[in-house]
Formats: C-alpha cells, structure tokens, sequence
C-alpha cells in the first residue's frame, strides 16, 4: 500500500461526521428535555389544579401526562365535572380529560351545620366515604382545639360538603358571644341564634357570610339572627321549672357512665335500662345535656376520634327513639384526651370506653 492510500483512508468523511454531530446534539437535547419534563409537567399541574378550584372544583386534582391535563376526584355533578376538565386546560396544555377514577355524586351535597355554644364546637354534616368524615372531624377538632361535637354520617351517594369553611365559619362564630349555629346548603349560608341588638346582628351576618364566601362561590346569607324580648315573669317561671328539671335529671343520671367493649359502639341491657331512667327524666323538662364519648389509648388518634363520636351517637339515638327532643341533645366525641382510669391495665381500658351523660352548661 502507497504512502498516499494511507493518508486518504486517515482523513475523516464529511458526511459521517456531520451526521455524529447532528446525533449528538439530539441525544443532548433529548436528556436536557427529560430533565426539565418533570418541573414542566409539575408547574402545568400547578397551575391546571389552581383554574379548576377558582372555578369551585375545591376537591380536585389534576395532574399532567406529557401535556394532556388528567383530572381526578370527586364531583357533585357531571356538569360540575366537565367545568373542570375545560378550566384545566391551561396555556402549555395540549388537552384535557378526566381521569378513570372520577366519582361523580349522584345527589346534591347535604347541609353542613356548624354551631357554637360558649366554648363548645358542633357539626352536623353527611359525607360520602370514611376518609371525607375522618378529614371533617379533623378540621372541627382543630378548630375547636380538640373537642369535637356533632353528628356525621356517611351515604357514599352524596356529595362532598364544603369542608374548607368549618375553620373561617367557627372563627367567625366564636367572635361574639352566645349560641349560633350556621347552616351551608348549596351557595345559602344561614346563620340562626339570638343576638343582644340589632347591630350585632347585622355584624355577625356579614362575617359569617364573608367567611363563608372564601369557599362557597356566589354565597348568599339568610340571616336568622333574633334579638330575643322575654318578660321578666315568663323568664321567671321558666327557671323554675328548668332547675326542677335539672334536679330530676341529676338523679336519675346518679353519676354513671355507658361502658363499651373494645372497638365496638353496642348497647348492653343493664345500659338500655339506666338510659330508659334518663330518657324519661329529659321527656319531663327542657334541660340539654351533653352525651360525650371517650376510647381507651390502644387505637390511633383517628381511629379513636370516631369510635367515641359513634359511640355518642348510638346513646343519643337510642333516647331519641325513646321520645326525647333531638334539640335537647349534644353530641360529642372526645378521642382518648379524657381518661378516667389507667390505660395501662385492661380494667382502666375498659372504664375509658365510656361515654358521660352531663347537663349541657347554659342549662
């Protein structure tokens, strides 16, 4: 072989390098893409989620595969549903769909009502699935720094009620004094109990209403407030009788509690009896009272937050079928804050899981 066949098989070609090069640039560009893919796909998730809850989708989710918004979660109605599947296709989006796993409510949302008396915190609210009833007690217990009163059952047919107001509502609420309850039903938000004046009145309509707006999209108020005008001989007469019947309930109550086997909210006979005894002395008068639940410490926090709720709500039925006036009962479950014996021993677990009949404080 010559010298000069030598040189011309060194020399590079053209073609072939030009082509190494264009490769190499796309493979660079290539893993530079796929660097940025997720902070791209995390950023247009963001902002997708953000249009759909500003249009009222509050429980949604959206998340992005390549640059197709998915969106996932439950929805009072299929027209509330395809709201938001248009409000997630956000600028950088090439379409969207809602995802296999939506739930679309097949009945409206039912009332949540949110009351306050003294210190005390109620709610009264229907949800869909056990981790919705779990958040909202949750949220009552923070916002009522631990105590949680009230009754809420699950129907997975309905839809999810505003959650999110419960901690702007109950501030609202705790800025004046008295009893008051609201009530959010759809976009009315009702606010009921009395009032010293009727500028106080008007005031606390306007906070409750602006609380609940913050969530509740086109609220509009329905102010129950009264400003109360008893004669002094009518209220009177009605302390009387009410401390007579607060004497008669002190003492069919004989400072006992309803104990509960483990994990379980059933009544046991000798309880049925005893609640038979005070159900007939609530019948009598007009005092409230109080039915609160506990749990021993051997569940979680949730868990036990649930059981005492049930367990209340099991004696408070049972005394509402027995005649008593449903407004004359408090319910409330306590969790395993309140111990009355050692939770150490199998006897002080079994006197935890109790629940405690009292007169409710304004009686």
């Amino acid at each position: 072989m010559s010298l000069s066949t030598t040189v011309r098989l060194q020399r590079p070609r053209p073609v072939a390098f030009a082509i190494a090069l264009v490769l190499a640039w796309l493979l660079l560009a290539l893993v530079a893409f796929a660097l940025r893919r997720g902070p791209i796909e995390d950023d247009l998730a963001a902002r997708a989620t953000a249009a759909v809850r500003s249009t009222g989708g509050v429980h949604a989710q959206v998340h992005v595969e390549g640059r197709e918004a998915v969106v996932t979660g439950r929805f009072p109605s299929a027209a509330a549903a395809e709201q938001a599947r248009a409000s997630a296709a956000v600028a950088g989006t090439t379409s969207a769909r809602l995802g296999d796993d939506v739930v679309i409510a097949t009945e409206p949302a039912r009332p949540l009502v949110l009351a306050v008396a003294g210190r005390g915190l109620s709610i009264t609210a229907t949800v869909p699935d056990r981790a919705s009833r779990a958040a909202l007690l949750a949220a009552v217990a923070d916002a009522s720094g631990g105590s949680v009163t009230g009754e809420v059952r699950v129907d997975p047919a309905v839809a999810e009620p505003p959650v999110e107001v419960v901690a702007a509502v109950a501030a609202a609420l705790r800025g004046f004094p008295g009893s008051h309850s609201v009530t959010v039903s759809g976009t009315t938000v009702a606010v009921a109990g009395s009032a010293p004046d009727e500028a106080t009145r008007r005031r606390l309509g306007a906070q409750v209403l602006a609380a609940a707006g913050t969530t509740v999209p086109d609220a509009t108020l329905d102010n129950r407030l009264v400003v109360p005008r008893e004669k002094p001989a009518a209220a009177a007469a009605k302390s009387t009788s009410d401390a007579g019947a607060l004497a008669a309930l002190r003492a069919a109550l004989d400072a006992r509690n309803v104990t509960f086997p483990v994990g379980a909210a059933t009544l046991s006979p000798p309880a049925r009896l005893w609640l038979d005894r005070v159900a007939a002395a609530l019948r009598a008068g007009r005092v409230v009272v109080l039915v609160g639940g506990h749990a021993d410490a051997s569940g979680s926090a949730t868990l036990n937050q649930a059981l005492s709720l049930d367990r209340a709500q099991v004696i408070a039925d049972y005394l509402t079928d027995r005649g008593v006036r449903p407004d004359l009962i408090r319910v409330a479950g306590f969790g395993s804050r309140w111990p009355v014996a050692d939770n150490a021993t199998p006897r002080g677990r079994a006197a935890n899981r109790r629940v405690e009949i009292v007169p409710w404080p304004d009686s």
